[in-house]
């Protein structure tokens, strides 16, 4: 989602991009096509948290709705944004603060109507002026007014984006962002129509017949959140460039055992199905066996408001006592990566040098059981505990088979080594699990996170003191510190960035404001016919547009 460049340089390649990006799409609707039906069955193992793109954070959500709306842009294969409901790549003003897009005429709802740019304006006033708005707040805090319209300071019509005309947007930021070309690739920049939105009221994005849709496939056959364990994409005739779609159909369904997903694979059922632990270690060798790049990061929050949860003895003890080699290679074994920080690898290159910042940031994680078990006495005597005082830790994840595995892995690990320590785990699902971190209602959460954007702010941001996805309520005047200078004032010093970056990586391991585990690295069998499945490991993974069946 972004570099840090000259924006004299940004629009001098607008047009250049956008040329690209048409030839692209011309030799990409010319792919060869032999399989006489173009319909593709695909299982995953967790619900739609919503079709709202407003409301939607997680992973399965953000897929579904990157196939059946389309924003301005869409990521490349490389992450940097290629021009869709925009022709070309924004004019931005010298002082980075102001740009101006326009919009595609072809582009058009499923009812047949134009998508324009008071559908853009709408819908993110829409977004940033509702009571849930806290859950992507950090998403649009880089608009003109965003923070104070979210705060309830002023009203959602002071928001700092207009439409000249139909087809044209004017966007206003409060800072300079060097990825916010990329930010507006992912759904909760998508648009939505006024009209009918307004017309649906409480029941719009209820289900499937209550949305229109934008994108290359529109959605048919789901309930609503929390009901629908399967749905259907149809491909979109109204789409602009539906001569690029070739498949017609793509039947979807919640499976959330991996038994049963590779049984159904297996036996020519499904065409990809998600694989984990021994599954994935058995089959690394089958034609059929992919593994993507890196794309989350696996992490353990903490409830600092508790007391217990605020003392930092406490969670260096618990991150010491953490073996990730051993969650990678044993608990797992599917290809995860041990975590040494929270931004993980290929995620994000310094500018020029083009070295990982990963790698540049170091190994901030290691085990040591002795000092764990030393920190947790230390910890437990400062907050006003004996060591022989029992702690109930109430840990909450959601349904996965990894993050099953690793939670009761960790309640053997605190059961051996910390004295005192009952772990009680809580499995719920994705909606109920998300309702109870964000109420705080939890000692611990485990947690995947991906990136929305290819920076390590994307991340970062997540636990800044205000953001409403800090569930664990850190707070850390340094930390807030080094990423705001890395968002404001260094933004386009690519060197002092950098370092600001580090620096915040390096105040969130110290403290282990959160303690991170592993990268994941997410495994498939998937039908080798199955070709041009567009992976992402930032923002929504998956793109169908360009996917076909080959025989």
């Amino acid at each position: 989602m972004k570099r840090l460049v000259k924006f004299s340089t940004i629009i001098c390649m607008s047009l250049l991009a956008s040329a690209c990006a048409n030839q692209e799409i011309q030799e990409q609707s010319s792919s060869p096509v032999t399989a006489s039906t173009q319909v593709v069955n695909i299982n995953v193992t967790q619900e739609l948290n919503s079709i709202d793109p407003a409301n939607t954070v997680d992973s399965n959500s953000n897929i579904a709705l990157n196939n059946i709306y389309e924003g301005l842009y869409r990521l490349g294969e490389d992450n940097q944004p290629l021009p869709a409901g925009a022709v070309a790549l924004p004019k931005i003003s010298e002082d980075g603060l102001e740009y101006t897009i326009s919009l595609r005429k072809e582009a058009k709802w499923s009812t047949g109507e134009s998508v324009k740019a008071e559908d853009y304006v709408f819908a993110w006033k829409r977004a940033v002026a509702a009571e849930s708005a806290a859950e992507n707040s950090y998403l649009y805090t880089s608009i003109l007014n965003a923070d104070e319209i979210i705060q309830g300071n002023k009203d959602k019509e002071e928001l700092g984006v207009a439409a000249e005309g139909d087809y044209l947007l004017k966007i206003k930021l409060t800072k300079v962002t060097p990825y916010f070309t990329a930010m507006l690739a992912i759904p909760a920049f998508f648009p939505l129509k006024e009209t009918f939105v307004s017309e649906m009221g409480e029941s719009f994005a209820s289900d499937s017949e209550h949305v229109i849709y934008n994108g290359p496939f529109t959605m048919k056959n789901f309930d609503g959140p929390g009901i629908g364990s399967n749905w259907t994409y149809e491909k979109n005739g109204e789409y602009w460039d539906h001569q690029t779609v070739k498949i017609e159909e793509i039947n979807v369904e919640v499976v959330k055992e991996t038994a049963t997903n590779v049984s159904l694979f297996e036996n020519g059922e499904v065409d990809d199905v998600s694989i984990s632990g021994e599954y994935a270690k058995s089959k690394l060798n089958d034609p059929a066996f992919v593994a993507e790049k890196p794309v989350q990061t696996v992490f353990l929050g903490y409830n600092q408001t508790k007391k217990l949860y605020q003392n930092k003895k406490i969670r260096q003890a618990i991150s010491l006592l953490i073996d990730r080699a051993s969650i990678a290679d044993s608990v797992l074994g599917n290809g995860v990566v041990p975590a040494t920080g929270l931004i993980f690898s290929g995620l994000y290159v310094h500018p020029e040098t083009k070295e990982d910042f990963s790698k540049a940031s170091g190994n901030h994680l290691k085990t040591d059981v002795d000092e764990a078990k030393k920190l947790w006495l230390e910890g437990k005597e400062e907050v006003g505990l004996t060591s022989e005082d029992e702690v109930l830790i109430k840990l909450i994840t959601f349904e996965n088979e990894d993050m099953r595995k690793v939670s009761e892995y960790l309640q053997g690990l605190f059961a051996d080594n910390f004295q005192g320590a009952q772990l009680e785990l809580s499995v719920y699902p994705v909606s109920v699990f998300m309702k109870n971190a964000s109420n705080q209602e939890f000692d611990l959460y485990l947690v995947s996170w991906g990136a929305d954007y290819p920076d390590p702010s994307s991340l970062f941001q997540l636990f800044q003191s205000e953001v409403s996805y800090n569930w664990g309520k850190y707070k850390s005047e340094t930390y807030d510190n080094f990423l705001n200078k890395a968002i404001e004032e260094d933004a386009l010093n690519e060197e002092r960035r950098w370092q600001d970056l580090l620096a915040a990586e390096e105040t969130l391991m110290a403290e282990q404001g959160i303690t991170p585990i592993y990268f994941s690295a997410p495994t498939y069998l998937r039908n080798p016919q199955l070709k041009d499945l567009i992976f992402h490991n930032v923002g929504p993974r998956f793109e169908y547009k360009q996917m076909f069946i080959k025989k």
